[in-house]
């Protein structure tokens, strides 16, 4: 059986000192493939990136969670759709 992470907050900084190491030890547990999650303007950018840096092995997505909706504007809508290649 193959093991999908639908759902890595690996943009938060409580990874920030560990962040390749959790990805390592994930991967040796039997992970084949990890979506970051992104849920704000600056982590679902953080989100791509990781993902463009690990292609086949992480996934993003792109977005505001619902606890940061006062940050959401034109602008973070049009990046967003950027990000998502819309």
């Amino acid at each position: 059986m193959e093991l999908i992470d639908i759902g890595c907050n690996l943009t938060h900084d409580s990874f920030d000192a560990d962040r390749e190491d959790v990805i390592a030890r994930a991967l040796e547990a039997g992970v084949v493939h990890m979506v970051v999650t992104g849920a704000s303007r600056e982590g679902s950018e953080m989100a791509r990136a990781l993902a463009a840096g690990m292609p086949g092995t992480l996934s993003a997505t792109a977005g505001v969670h619902p606890h940061r909706a006062s940050t959401w504007d034109a602008e973070v809508a049009q990046v967003l759709r950027e990000l998502a290649g819309c």
